[in-house]
């Protein structure tokens, strides 16, 4: 199996004096166990040669990163058709249909997007790791960005947590919000019983940016940004609105137009960790979402 490209970096004059752990960890931003597993496999070289992380640098040296693979992961393979948006040694960015989960759970531990990749990557013969960097539930479509290692995921989850990735959302309410746009900021929390998530104070701070783009009497097409990636956030937020997401049967109302939440993951940009390239990748509206919005007079054609 082919492993992960090392990576590169020339230390500039500025880091004159400073140990190769400050570099690593101040300005790389790897965690104190990626460091570790790095000493630990003799991933470091300078120049060319193995070195302590405690030596100090010159200010102009090639510093060679070998990011050690991630424990073995235990996935069937499965063979599931796949829609491959984007993949490069560090990521890949699929377009989940409705249905499928993310990650294999107690009961159901095929038929899930981790059984698809360990497949995908069994046949193309790459070492990767499945390290999902935000979530989307099990009835929502679209964008899923994935990293290939736990370094590739720590660096992506930094940009959601510093509000560097934009995670753009479509969605169909039961209703229209009271102003045409703003931003949701109440905070989650897991209810008491089973899996739905409630407001209330002492939950995690969520925040959800969102606008509506055409609306009428009964519904809104609504696009949204999520600021915070809380479980259940878009849609515990809309019913909080009073326009709940359109056939969620968990915060709104069953609809025989519609057998899930009216929810698509239409866009996703981020910076590669590698390269630091800006990437913005879209996925057009399913057909279940368009038919729906045709119905309620949302779409003109």
């Amino acid at each position: 199996m082919s492993n992960p490209p090392p990576l590169l970096i020339q230390t500039i004059p500025a880091w004159k004096g400073r140990t190769i752990e400050s570099i690593l960890r101040r300005e790389l931003r790897l965690s104190r166990k990626q460091v570790i597993a790095l000493k630990k496999s003799n991933g470091i070289l300078l120049n060319g040669s193995s070195v302590r992380i405690k030596e100090a640098l010159s200010g102009n040296e090639e510093l060679v990163l070998q990011i050690p693979l991630t424990s073995e992961q235990h996935f069937i393979p499965e063979n599931i058709p796949l829609s491959i948006i984007y993949e490069d040694p560090d990521l890949i960015v699929i377009d989940k249909p409705v249905g499928m989960l993310v990650h294999p759970v107690r009961f159901h531990t095929t038929g899930t997007l981790a059984n698809a990749l360990a497949y995908h990557w069994q046949t193309t013969g790459e070492a990767a790791s499945f390290h999902p960097v935000h979530r989307l539930d099990k009835l929502t479509s679209g964008l899923l960005l994935v990293a290939k290692s736990s370094w590739s995921h720590q660096q992506l989850s930094l940009q959601i947590k510093e509000e560097q990735m934009r995670r753009i959302y479509l969605a169909i309410t039961d209703g229209a919000p009271p102003m045409n746009n703003g931003i949701i900021s109440v905070p989650i929390k897991r209810g008491e019983v089973g899996i739905k998530r409630i407001v209330e104070a002492g939950g995690q701070e969520a925040l959800t940016h969102y606008r509506v783009i055409q609306k009428t009497e009964h519904a809104a097409l609504l696009l949204l940004r999520l600021i915070t990636g809380r479980t259940h956030q878009i849609r515990v937020h809309l019913s909080h609105l009073g326009s709940a997401l359109w056939g969620d049967p968990l915060y709104g109302r069953v609809d025989e137009k519609l057998s899930r939440p009216a929810l698509h993951a239409a866009a996703i940009r981020f910076k590669h960790p590698r390269t630091n390239q800006r990437l913005r990748f879209r996925s057009s509206l399913p057909q279940d979402l368009h038919d729906l919005g045709r119905f309620l007079g949302l779409f003109r054609t």
